[in-house]
């Protein structure tokens, strides 16, 4: 099953690129619904790169492992593409692509593809949640000046 959700950032997509490909950017965006064990990340995520992680639901209750191997971080086309999979999910292909609209503001979409068994519509409804709750989170990060996430 697929989702697909895209907001408006007010912020340049070379910014927001940028922001992207930090992993301190993943761990503010999901933070509150779920956590990351981040002994093994790296500053900014680079191609080919493989991540394993533990997973906490709520930032404390442990769930399970979760890998993460970026297939494409390409600069060009401003889109991260993984390939990730751990507990009840054999496949969560991510898609993330800036789109610039001006100099000022951009589009920020998460194109996913989940396959988790006969629990596939389960899980399709969590990453609707997700989603949704990290693209609201993205606003934050550029809410005041000097409120970035900085390496």
């Amino acid at each position: 099953m697929l989702v697909k959700i895209t907001t408006k950032l007010e912020i340049s997509a070379d910014r927001a690129w940028q922001t992207v490909k930090r992993s301190s950017t993943l761990v503010f965006i999901t933070k509150g619904l779920l956590g990351f064990s981040q002994d093994n990340f790296p500053i900014r995520w680079t191609e080919s790169e493989t991540v394993e992680t533990r997973l906490f639901l709520f930032n404390f209750i442990p769930a399970w492992k979760h890998q993460i191997h970026f297939v494409r971080v390409d600069d060009k086309q401003a889109e991260l593409y993984t390939n990730e999979k751990g507990g009840i999910v054999s496949v969560w292909n991510h898609l993330i692509k800036i789109e610039a609209e001006d100099e000022r503001s951009c589009l920020y979409t998460d194109k996913i593809e989940i396959e988790a068994g006969a629990l596939t519509p389960i899980v399709w409804c969590f990453a609707q949640v997700f989603y949704r709750y990290r693209q609201r989170r993205w606003h934050f990060i550029f809410a005041s000046e000097g409120n970035s996430l900085e390496d």
